[in-house]
């Protein structure tokens, strides 16, 4: 189990001495950080990095402190060389291998002074993934970034990337792939059909109503294309 203290003086009463005494504390003194380079771009100037605090403790007990770290560091790197994680992603890692979660915000602050973490960043590739590649609207993209709990601040920021046009553009491109799979439909099961594919896509109605029309042409009973 690995722990983090709140504040130099967040326990005076001791009580922290509850936890796992089989297990070393690792302890951080928010008080007493090092300033050191923002590696997220979107943050402006240093960033304050918990230090490790060793008071009381003998040399075996700070490398085993230090060693506990390192091994959190390495599965959560060797995680994200796996696959793209958001900040709260990253504390379930930490979870499912003891971190309290009142120590979550000391180990991410670490890990973003590292480059390791960074929701803005991510944010701006899962639009990206959701939007480029599998075809997503803003109303779908919302959903999963909300389920991987990045923050509606910034991801009501990173969706003004994605304007009108280009959301229109893709669910055009979506609405006329879809469209061979409908020839055999009459005109108004496959408006239905294909409205109701890009509703699933999280597109809003207007730019559904006008992608249908646009692959579908007008004035017919059977369903022809442009």
């Amino acid at each position: 189990m690995v722990r983090f203290t709140g504040s130099p003086d967040s326990d005076e009463d001791g009580s922290n001495e509850a936890a796992d005494s089989s297990v070393a504390p690792v302890a951080f003194l928010f008080g007493a950080r090092e300033e050191q380079p923002q590696a997220a771009r979107h943050f402006a100037g240093p960033v304050a990095v918990p230090t490790l605090d060793t008071t009381g403790l003998s040399p075996e007990e700070v490398e085993q402190q230090e060693l506990q770290l390192a091994d959190l560091e390495n599965l959560v790197v060797r995680a994200l060389a796996r696959k793209d994680l958001s900040e709260w992603q990253v504390t379930e890692i930490l979870a499912a291998n003891g971190v309290e979660s009142s120590a979550f915000e000391g180990f991410l602050t670490i890990y973003r002074s590292k480059g390791y973490v960074d929701d803005y960043a991510f944010a701006e590739r899962e639009i990206e993934r959701l939007h480029r590649r599998k075809g997503f609207g803003r109303s779908q993209i919302q959903r999963e970034l909300g389920a991987k709990r990045i923050s509606q601040e910034i991801v009501s920021d990173v969706l003004t990337a994605l304007d009108d046009d280009d959301e229109l553009a893709r669910a055009l491109e979506l609405a006329e792939k879809k469209a061979p799979s409908l020839l055999r439909l009459d005109r108004a099961t496959a408006e239905r059909r294909l409205s109701s594919f890009l509703q699933r896509k999280g597109y809003p109605s207007q730019v559904v109503r006008d992608a249908v029309s646009k692959t579908l042409v007008a004035g017919t009973s059977t369903v022809r294309f442009r």
